[in-house]
């Protein structure tokens, strides 16, 4: 398998389970004002979202933990600076900010990520 491109992407594709849309800020003049505005760049992107996690700190009673975060997605899909990426899992949307430049391989892309808040979640709506 190794060598062959088509065969390692396959198999890398084959973990994403989850899917993105990518939201850009985008600078736009109206009426000689610059105006920014979010546009989404990329939607319905499959990728996989995988959380990993570091103790920084523990004491008798708890420990606290630094979440890293890292969204694979195909290498053809462009990623800049400062790009919220919104990751679906299991019909939770969760909004991350591109903390970095992406590692970009022949089969795929690693974007590393920050946790920028909930934006809500369809799955709980009918409950009473």
């Amino acid at each position: 398998m190794f060598g062959n491109i088509k065969a390692e992407r396959a198999a890398v594709e084959a973990t994403y389970t989850d899917i993105c849309d990518v939201v850009r800020n985008i600078e736009r003049e109206v009426d000689f004002v610059n105006e920014h505005e979010e546009k989404t760049v990329h939607k319905n992107v499959p990728c996989a979202l995988v959380m990993g996690k570091n103790p920084i700190e523990s004491t008798d009673t708890a420990a606290f933990f630094n979440y890293t975060a890292k969204v694979f997605m195909p290498p053809e899909i462009e990623i800049s600076a400062g790009d919220k990426i919104i990751v679906t899992r299991y019909g939770r949307r969760v909004e991350y900010i591109n903390a970095g430049r992406a590692a970009v391989y022949a089969t795929h892309q690693e974007v590393a990520v920050a946790e920028d808040g909930a934006v809500g979640s369809d799955n709980n709506a009918d409950e009473s």
